[in-house]
């Protein structure tokens, strides 16, 4: 074998090396990612379980979210300013996992999935007399998609996604 035979031997080693590692690599970012996404959901599921608890045995917050969500116009200004953050916290949770959502990469049945749950926690907790007041209040605060999300549940409207035309599809 001669010089030139090795060489060429060489190379197609050497290319065939840098290719595995590029494959393992690229497989190794996808895990990577796959992870970083998993613990974002997590942590807004996280959020969602935090709040759930904080509503369902505070001795001090659920009769406040009780009366407001049949009066708010009933609650005092204390109560109101509680029911309120309360509501801000769960709204702010709606926007961040559906931000999420929008920019990942996930099949359309998940994303689906996601928007109509966010759907039903929203009609949950939104559909009754002093929650839609405090809707109203604070809705211009919020971007189109959630405003849309809520707007869905508290008003009847059907809405068929929580994206924007040509998002998600």
């Amino acid at each position: 074998m001669n010089w030139d035979a090795i060489a060429a031997v060489g190379e197609i080693t050497g290319a065939l090396a840098v290719f595995i590692t590029l494959l393992y690599l690229a497989r190794q970012i996808r895990q990577s990612n796959r992870q970083s996404l998993l613990g974002a959901f997590q942590h807004t599921y996280d959020n969602m379980n935090n709040w759930c608890t904080l509503v369902s045995e505070s001795s001090a917050v659920s009769p406040i979210v009780l009366r407001g969500r049949e009066s708010y116009e009933g609650l005092t200004e204390e109560e109101r300013f509680r029911f309120d953050h309360v509501h801000l916290h769960l709204l702010n949770i709606f926007e961040s996992h559906l931000y999420q959502v929008h920019q990942t990469a996930l099949d359309d049945e998940y994303r689906k999935w996601a928007v109509e749950n966010f759907e039903g926690i929203a009609k949950g907790y939104f559909d009754f007399p002093g929650t839609r007041q405090f809707w109203r209040n604070v809705r211009d605060y919020f971007p189109p998609d959630i405003q849309q999300l809520v707007d869905s549940q508290v008003e009847g409207e059907e809405v068929s996604s929580a994206f924007p035309p040509g998002e998600g599809a």
